[in-house]
């Protein structure tokens, strides 16, 4: 089983990866999560574990995203022609999922 990449959050949102020794996004922290890493997101002042909650943020981010990168994709009957990448968003909403069952 690969390793718990841990993440910090500090005071000023901002979201530091232990392993990368940098600050990340809450976009690239849902790349993580759709490539299957497994994360925990802990406050850096209290210690706490924020998972559940950054996770969601992050799926937000996610689409969000997806939605502001439709604006280039040609629209039929009022929709993108693209089809929405729902695996990868599906795999953010399993992995947020599961967290709910620890």
């Amino acid at each position: 089983m690969p390793p718990v990449r841990q993440i910090r959050k500090y005071a000023n949102r901002k979201l530091y990866d232990e392993v990368k020794s940098s600050y990340i996004s809450m976009l690239e922290l849902s790349h993580l999560i759709a490539e299957g890493k497994k994360v925990s997101v802990f406050e850096d002042a209290s210690g706490h574990d924020i998972t559940f909650e950054t996770l969601a943020r992050a799926l937000y981010e996610r689409v969000k995203w997806y939605v502001g990168s439709a604006d280039n994709v040609p629209i039929q009957a009022g929709r993108p022609s693209e089809p929405f990448p729902r695996s990868r968003l599906e795999s953010l909403i399993q992995a947020i999922s599961s967290l709910r069952k620890r």
